[in-house]
């Protein structure tokens, strides 16, 4: 179905042409040493399996508000595509609608600012965490001890081209369609660095992935050597004023 279309099923347009592609989708870089390579097959999978985490313990759909208040990160972005699966609006934790989202995603479940309404998802960003930990609090639902056991394979159903996907920290609102449409050169390894917020990414992460880019994704205050570019074979930097 066209990303013009009225309704759609608009991340799984993006996906499903490199599901079964073992060639790097993301690659995760941090300061403490994890280096994270997510091929086209396995980044699907993950966000498939938080599509119905989401589905199933959240009950999202096209009328939920979503804080996503994680940095960039390859969980996060997963996390981003699963829920515009359901049509859902992501927002950040500084946005307005915060006050009245529906499911909060964050790596603080003991945030003030999480309203008392809103159902909590707990991320540990480290690759290997298992659970969140200690510090999961009463009500959270722990997302690293619970999402490996969701099922491999999401079918999502279509969602409203003119619902909005996302709202930037700038303030500006993302329809599915306009988000999905999204048309970019194709630039080959991009090497992009995680000072940016996610929901400000996002649109430059599709984009590029449509266009059939490999995202190297490394942690702000990682200093980016020679001999790294050279093996991921970057040939582009993300830059804000892109």
């Amino acid at each position: 179905m066209s990303f013009n279309s009225a309704i759609g099923a608009f991340a799984e347009g993006l996906l499903a042409p490199r599901r079964a592609s073992a060639s790097p989708w993301l690659t995760w870089y941090s300061t403490s040493g994890e280096r994270i390579e997510l091929s086209g097959r396995v980044f699907d999978n993950w966000v498939a399996k938080s599509a119905n985490l989401l589905g199933e313990v959240f009950d999202l759909d096209e009328e939920s508000v979503v804080v996503l208040d994680l940095g960039a990160h390859w969980k996060s972005l997963v996390l981003a595509l699963a829920a515009l699966h359901h049509g859902a609006t992501l927002v950040s934790a500084e946005h307005d609608q915060a006050a009245e989202a529906q499911l909060w995603i964050t790596s603080d479940p003991a945030d003030e600012r999480i309203p008392g309404a809103s159902e909590i998802l707990a991320v540990n960003p480290a690759a290997m965490a298992l659970s969140f930990g200690a510090d999961l609090g009463p009500v959270a639902e722990d997302y690293n001890a619970n999402v490996r056991t969701y099922g491999d394979q999401f079918y999502p159903s279509s969602v409203t081209g003119s619902g909005i996907s996302l709202i930037t920290t700038s303030g500006q609102e993302l329809s599915n369609a306009q988000l999905f449409a999204a048309e970019a050169q194709a630039r080959g390894t991009i090497l992009v660095r995680s000072d940016i917020p996610v929901l400000d990414l996002l649109p430059y992460a599709v984009a590029q992935w449509k266009a059939g880019d490999t995202i190297v994704l490394v942690d702000e205050t990682m200093q980016v050597s020679d001999r790294l570019r050279e093996g991921e074979k970057i040939s582009h930097d993300y830059v804000l004023t892109d």
